[in-house]
C-alpha cells in the first residue's frame, strides 16, 4: 500500500512538473529580452543623481555663495537671458554647490536652465529629452514606445509574476540537501551546471524581485489608474483621505467637489499618491509669484528629511502652483496647492493625510527607486538586479543546449499531465489582479487545451 501511494504521488509530481514547467517556459521566453533591458535600465536609474551631477558637472556645479539670491531674482535672471521664454517649473539644489534648475519653453521648445543661485548666473542649459537618463526612465518605463510601451512593460511585469512563482514551484525539492538545492554544484558541466545557476540564484533572488515588480506596477498604464479609482468606492485604497473630497485648506479659500480638477503639469516625477487625488481649482492668474512660494518653503520639514523641492508653476487659467517636496524617505512628502489668483493655500497634503494604501505604494517607490534607506537601499537593488540578469540569461543557456537543433524545445505534455490545483488557483488570482495579464493568459489557456495530441490538459 505504501509503494503504490508512493508510486501515485510521484506520478502526480511528474506530471505536475511538467505541466507547471511548460508554463514556466513560456512565460520566461517570450519575457526574457524585455525583463533584460528593464533590468538594466531600472539598476542604472538607481543611480541617476550621482550620473546627472557627473553628466551635468560643467553646468551643474557651483561656487559656494555667502548668500542664495530670492527665488524671485532667480527668476528674472532666466528671463532676462531667455527674453519671451515660459516657465514651468524649478527645481531647488539639494546641495550647496549646485545649480537650482529652471524649466522653461522658449520659441515652443523645451529647456532647463541652469542657474547660480547664489550670483543670478545662467551656467549653462540642457535639453531634457536628451538628458540620458531621461532617456533611460523612458526606456524603463515605455520601452521607448509611448503608451503602447507603457502596457507592453506592464505585461513583462505582470508575466515576471507568473515566471518567479512557477519557477519557485519547480525548485521546491522533495529531498533538501544544500548541493543542488541551496549550493550550485560547479564542478559539474552541461545543463545540470547551467541549471544550478539559473535556479539556485532566483530563488534566493525570488521575494525581492517580487517585491521590486509589486511596488513599481502602481506606475503602470493600466493597472496603476485602476487600482487608484477604487479609493472611490474603497476608502482604504484611496489615494489619501482628499481622494474624493478637497484637500484640506489652509486659510483662504475653502474647496468644493466642484473646485476639484486633475491638473496636467506633466510632471511625473509627482508622488503616485498626487497624481491620482485631484487638485484644487485656482481662481484667477496673476496675484501670487515665487516670492509667494518661497515664503511657504519653511512649511518643509528640510531640515529633518533633506531635499527635494520643485515648485510647478500653473499653465492654464484653473490651475494652480505646485509646491511639491519629494524627499528620499517618503515619510516626508508634502504638496502644497497655492491660488494664483489670491496667493492663499488651498491644499497643504502631507504623510498623515495618506491613506494606509497610499503610504504602502509611497514606501514602495521610494524603496523601488533606492532611496528610502539610502546607499544600501541602492547597493541592494543593483545587487537584486544582476542576480536578474544573470539568472535569466543562465536559463537562456540553458534552453538552448537542451532544446533539439532547428526547434523551439519547450516541454511536451503527455497524456494526465495536469497544473496542480494550487497553481492554477495561483494562476487564476493573478489573472483577475491583473486584467491585462488575464486577457493574454487566455490564448495560453485555449492553445494547451486543444494544442494538439496527446490531448493536454490544464
Amino acid at each position: 500500500m505504501a509503494t503504490t501511494a508512493t508510486e501515485a504521488d510521484d506520478n502526480a509530481i511528474t506530471h505536475g512538473y511538467r505541466a507547471v514547467w511548460r508554463w514556466h517556459f513560456f512565460a520566461a521566453l517570450w519575457i526574457a529580452p524585455f525583463l533584460i533591458i528593464l533590468t538594466i535600465t531600472g539598476a542604472l536609474y538607481l543611480f541617476d543623481r550621482e550620473f546627472e551631477g557627473w553628466w551635468n558637472r560643467d553646468v551643474q556645479t557651483v561656487a559656494v555663495g555667502s548668500q542664495v539670491l530670492p527665488l524671485a531674482r532667480q527668476e528674472a535672471a532666466v528671463l532676462a537671458a531667455f527674453s519671451g521664454a515660459t516657465v514651468n517649473r524649478v527645481v531647488l539644489p539639494r546641495e550647496s554647490a549646485a545649480a537650482s534648475i529652471w524649466s522653461i519653453t522658449d520659441g515652443g521648445e523645451a529647456r532647463d536652465v541652469y542657474l547660480d543661485p547664489y550670483s543670478g548666473k545662467v551656467t549653462g542649459t540642457t535639453d531634457p529629452d536628451w538628458q540620458p537618463m531621461n532617456i533611460i526612465r523612458d526606456l524603463h518605463g515605455t520601452l521607448l514606445g509611448g503608451e503602447i510601451g507603457s502596457h507592453a512593460v506592464e505585461l513583462v511585469a505582470c508575466w515576471t509574476l507568473v515566471m518567479m512563482a512557477t519557477g519557485i514551484w519547480l525548485w521546491w525539492p522533495r529531498k533538501w540537501k544544500a548541493k543542488g538545492v541551496f549550493v550550485p554544484r560547479l564542478g559539474t558541466s552541461g545543463r545540470r551546471y547551467w541549471r544550478d545557476l539559473h535556479s539556485i540564484p532566483s530563488i534566493f533572488n525570488a521575494l525581492f524581485v517580487i517585491l521590486l515588480v509589486l511596488t513599481g506596477l502602481p506606475w503602470s498604464a493600466f493597472w496603476g489608474p485602476q487600482f487608484a479609482r477604487l479609493g472611490d468606492v474603497v476608502p482604504f485604497v484611496a489615494a489619501s483621505p482628499n481622494f474624493k473630497a478637497p484637500p484640506k485648506a489652509d486659510g483662504g479659500m475653502a474647496g468644493d467637489d466642484h473646485a476639484m480638477h486633475q491638473q496636467q503639469t506633466s510632471d511625473s516625477k509627482l508622488p503616485w499618491t498626487i497624481q491620482h487625488s485631484p487638485a484644487p481649482r485656482g481662481q484667477g492668474m496673476g496675484k501670487a509669484g515665487i516670492a509667494d512660494m518661497e515664503a511657504l518653503l519653511p512649511r518643509l520639514d528640510q531640515s529633518r528629511w533633506g531635499g527635494g523641492v520643485r515648485i510647478i508653476y500653473p499653465r492654464k487659467l484653473g490651475d494652480v502652483f505646485t509646491i511639491s517636496y519629494v524627499p528620499d524617505k517618503a515619510e516626508g512628502q508634502r504638496t502644497i496647492y497655492v491660488d494664483p489668483g489670491s496667493a492663499h493655500i488651498i491644499g497643504n497634503i502631507g504623510w498623515a493625510d495618506y491613506s494606509s494604501t497610499a503610504k504602502a505604494v509611497e514606501w514602495g517607490v521610494m524603496t523601488h527607486m533606492g532611496r528610502q534607506y539610502g546607499l544600501s537601499n541602492q547597493l541592494a537593488n543593483l545587487l537584486v538586479c544582476l542576480i536578474l540578469i544573470g539568472a535569466v540569461i543562465a536559463g537562456l543557456i540553458l534552453w538552448w543546449k537542451r532544446r533539439p537543433e532547428g526547434k523551439l524545445g519547450a516541454p511536451l505534455l503527455e497524456k494526465g499531465d495536469r497544473t496542480p490545483t494550487g497553481v492554477k488557483i495561483l494562476l487564476v488570482a493573478l489573472a483577475a489582479l491583473f486584467p491585462l495579464l488575464g486577457v493574454t493568459m487566455l490564448p495560453m489557456v485555449l492553445w494547451r487545451q486543444f494544442n494538439s495530441v496527446p490531448p493536454q490538459q490544464l
